[in-house]
């Protein structure tokens, strides 16, 4: 870190006034320390709410398909069942799009 006094006139001082210094060079390093603590923190946040909103997504799309899948074949080439499924599908994805925005908040 950058010294908040020059080198050359420290020497020239009063001891008082170089303890001062030396406090708000020491209170300067720690609050730069604790914005790289803060920072590495925010980072590691991220990472894992991104890991996580992936996972739900994931699932989600999965448990959509595997019941479209199963709506489909039910439905057996009839166009009112295969109707049916699409709009119990488009309500399932609906819910599941609601509640992974409130869960992850955006």
């Amino acid at each position: 870190m950058t010294a908040i006094v020059p080198a050359a006139s420290s020497s020239a001082l009063t001891p008082w006034r170089s303890a001062q210094v030396a406090r708000t060079e020491r209170r300067a390093e720690l609050e730069v320390y604790r914005h790289s603590v803060a920072v590495a923190v925010a980072v590691e946040i991220d990472r894992i709410d991104s890991q996580g909103i992936a996972d739900v997504i994931t699932t989600a799309t999965e448990e959509e398909l595997n019941f479209l899948d199963y709506g489909m074949a039910r439905a057996n080439g009839s166009g009112a069942k295969a109707e049916l499924v699409a709009r119990k599908a488009n309500m399932l994805s609906a819910i599941n799009n609601t509640r992974i925005a409130r869960r992850f908040g955006r």
